[in-house]
This record gives structure tokens, sequence and C-alpha cells, in this order.
């Protein structure tokens, strides 16, 4: 059973936010976009938001942050999205990782088999 999200403030159950920000220095609140107890669910919701507000990434959604928040009142930022950032990002990925992580993987088609040696 779903418990309101006071109840889990009560209960000391963390709680997400997904907040809308203007970048800039320093950035400006744009408002509370949505606020939920699961973090899959909080980022699910930044990655619609972006595709319904913004599906080109052309900035108009200048940036996402989702944010949680302890029982005591403690922020902390877990997830950010930034539009300048994500257009300046350009990082080597087979230089990172060592292979290209956007493709598709395949094992080779016969494992190497070890040969085992006879103890004398």
């Amino acid at each position: 059973m779903a418990l309101p999200l006071d109840s889990h403030a009560a209960a000391g159950l963390p709680t997400y936010e997904v907040h809308e920000l203007s970048e800039g220095d320093p950035p400006l609140e744009l408002g509370l976009r949505y606020r939920t107890t699961d973090y899959g669910a909080a980022v699910e919701y930044a990655f619609e938001y972006l595709n319904q507000r913004d599906p080109r990434r052309e900035g108009e959604v200048s940036a996402l942050e989702i944010t949680k928040v302890n029982a005591g009142g403690k922020r902390e930022s877990v997830w950010q999205y930034s539009h300048t950032q994500q257009a300046t990002a350009g990082v080597d990925l087979v230089g990172r990782w060592g292979f290209d992580v956007t493709r598709r993987w395949h094992t080779p088609a016969a494992l190497p088999r070890p040969r085992l040696t006879a103890r004398r």
C-alpha cells in the first residue's frame, strides 16, 4: 500500500522533487514540477518532461534537477540535466571505456577452451 508523501516524511523516508531551473549565475528556480517517493519515477518524469517540452534539446528547458529531501528537511541534489553542459559534452567514448558503448556487443563465435594439463 502506498503512503501519502506526508507519511513518508513522518516515517523518515525520503521524497524526490523535480525542479526546473534557468541556467545563469546564480541559477533561477522556475518551480517544482513533480514530487514522488520513488527515485526511478522522478527520473522517468524528468525525461518525459524534457521530451515533451524540448524534444530536440534546443534549450527550451535550460536545466532540471532532482532533489532528495530527507525527513529532517536536508536537501541533496541527486540528478541534474543542463542544456549548456549537454551541448558541450563531446566525450570520446572509445577513449574513455575502450570500446564503443553505443553499439551492441557480441560475444566471440566460439569461446576458447582452456587446455587441461595432466599433473605429475
